[in-house]
């Protein structure tokens, strides 16, 4: 191939413009043309592109989100071609012959499931695809860990370490609502390291008097404070998760959200203390890359150049006990979730006396 394309789709991540530099630097140097499609799905189906060269890329590994910029709404073969966003066309056959027009041969996607699904249907539309994982919940099965997991985790826990100060001062009990959606492993781990007491993860359903009787114990025993790491999609046993709002044009509908505000309530009713939400958001995603999100984009984006100069494609690229590895496209989305019995890290803090809520 003489001429590729990447694009970064979905949410932003750390991570992404080291991706970025690995494929343009990679792909430059064995003589290949790279195009950088803006936006996601909406520069694919748009044709916002520009060529990328190395002066564009000259520093941007240790930059927090993408260059190219992302969406985490458009669908290609579902996309709305009028304002109120009542009627939709599949672009994708389109949008491949404008690429195909410009000369390029094969394409480097980087994004989550929803995004890596509609890289599989560009690739049996018939443009070479290779795609790249890439979440802070570290969900996918192509990967584990994904780029972008590493940051959060040291942004959530540096976030939950500040909070422990104001929490100490006022003797309070702070819920602390994390991302990750269905998958517990952002706040299992970011809750670990900065010493949480109770962690409620989307995978076990908490019981309120057993996470309010705990909080009891812990402030009767002289700790001034009490820290809860929750999940944006824990729930109670029997109950729903709380749902902050519904977008009916995006890959995930569902926009988790409340939980802290829901849950700091019902524990200061029943127990007596001070209760108050902290909600992380998009901080949890936000900033510098750390070291290894740098080296994990580098590695995968240089492994993804490399398929497509040897004219193999239709596969996702990710690493495994720190050894990269491909699998093919699958046909179902299949989220990866956090195994609560084996994972060592819940042994871990089931052994050192943490409350998971049951």
């Amino acid at each position: 191939m003489k001429k590729i394309a990447i694009m970064t789709a979905g949410g932003d991540c750390p991570g992404l413009n080291s991706v970025i530099k690995a494929v343009v630097m990679s792909a430059i140097n064995k003589g290949m043309v790279v195009v950088g499609i803006y936006d996601g799905y909406i520069g694919f189906v748009e044709k916002r592109y520009k060529v990328l060269d190395k002066s564009d890329v000259f520093g941007i590994e240790a930059q927090g989100g993408t260059i190219l910029g992302a969406s985490n709404k458009e669908c290609p073969f579902h996309y709305p071609v009028d304002a109120k966003h009542e009627h939709y066309e599949d672009k994708v056959a389109s949008s491949i012959r404008a690429l195909r027009k410009i000369g390029v041969e094969g394409m480097i996607i980087v994004g989550g499931d929803g995004t890596l699904d509609s890289a599989r249907v560009i690739n049996e539309a018939g443009m070479p695809v290779i795609g790249i994982p890439k979440t802070i919940d570290n969900d996918m099965s192509a990967s584990n860990p994904t780029i972008g997991f590493a940051t959060a985790i040291e942004n959530a826990a540096e976030a939950i370490r500040k909070v422990k100060t104001t929490a100490f001062s006022h003797r309070r009990v702070m819920v602390v609502e994390m991302m990750g959606r269905t998958s517990g492993y952002l706040t299992l781990y970011g809750g670990f390291a900065a010493g949480a007491d109770i962690i409620l993860l989307p995978e076990i359903d908490y019981n309120l008097n057993v996470v309010c009787n705990r909080v009891k114990e812990i402030m009767q025993s002289g700790k001034r404070y009490v820290i809860i790491a929750a999940s944006e999609a824990c729930k109670e046993k029997g109950k729903e998760e709380t749902i902050a709002r519904v977008v009916s044009d995006s890959f995930e509908q569902k926009r988790y959200g409340g939980i802290a505000e829901k849950l700091a309530r019902e524990i200061e009713e029943k127990t007596g203390y001070e209760a108050r939400p902290v909600v992380l958001g998009h901080i949890q995603r936000g900033g510098e890359p750390c070291t290894s999100d740098i080296l994990l984009g580098a590695r995968l984006g240089d492994y993804a150049v490399n398929l497509l100069a040897d004219d193999r494609y239709g596969y996702i690229v990710g690493a495994k006990e720190n050894v990269l590895f491909k699998t093919r496209f699958p046909k179902v989305r299949e989220p990866r979730l956090l195994d609560v019995e084996d994972n060592d890290i819940c042994r871990t803090a089931r052994d050192m006396g943490i409350c998971f809520g049951i």
